[in-house]
């Protein structure tokens, strides 16, 4: 059910209809985390709920969702410069996601540990999302922990076969393109005969079959 629901939020991505690299942020959990800082900041924190609660509701969404923000950003642009013609990775990868995850940690600590970090992000923020108020409590760092579910959540989607490979796989000619989906947990059967499928879509044959065989990782 999870993953019927997640490829119906994150649309089509086949030979013949490119999808999005952001395949990531556009899933059940990114999108209700998404969904409750926006409740939290527009509804909750000004109808007298505890300011622990709300700060902790904050937290805990916001660094679990930030990174894969990063990664599907950090794509969209990639994207614009591979259809102008730069050579580039466009797909989520783990090093990117390592990335954006060592990215929020370092961010998030600092803001938590020094008023003055905290006064510049939220000065950042404030630019992007509104007026943003952050303080620095140390106690808030416990909602660190809620990275490593969002690098379970990044090697899932790799693992299905990462958003906008197929259009990668067109481009640099790459027919063993999904082989991280297996070092993710993929079935290597089901890997191995997407390459197959991918090998003779390069040479002519035909799209659909790669369609159906990419489609068992994305159930």
């Amino acid at each position: 059910m999870y993953g019927r629901i997640w490829r119906f939020l994150a649309g089509p991505d086949s030979p013949t209809r490119r999808g999005l690299p952001i395949a990531e942020l556009l899933a059940p959990l990114p999108l209700l985390a998404l969904a409750v800082l926006a409740i939290n900041d527009r509804v909750l924190k000004g109808s007298g709920a505890p300011a622990w609660l709300t700060g902790k509701l904050s937290d805990f969404a916001g660094v679990f969702v930030f990174p894969l923000v990063v990664t599907a950003a950090l794509d969209l642009v990639l994207l614009v410069f591979a259809r102008l013609g730069a050579p580039v990775d466009f797909t989520l990868r783990r090093w990117k996601l390592a990335f954006s995850i060592g990215f929020t940690a370092i961010v998030f600590a600092a803001m938590k540990l020094s008023p003055a970090a905290a006064h510049v992000v939220a000065g950042v923020l404030s630019r992007v999302v509104g007026p943003t108020h952050v303080v620095a409590d140390l106690t808030d760092l416990i909602a660190l922990v809620v990275l490593a579910g969002t690098w379970l959540h990044g090697r899932r989607a790799i693992a299905r076969g990462a958003h906008g490979r197929l259009e990668l796989v067109q481009r640099r000619q790459l027919p063993n393109a999904f082989a991280d989906a297996v070092t993710c947990g993929a079935d290597p059967a089901k890997v191995g005969r997407l390459h197959e499928e991918v090998s003779v879509w390069l040479n002519g044959g035909q799209a659909d079959r790669v369609a159906a065989a990419l489609d068992p990782l994305r159930r």
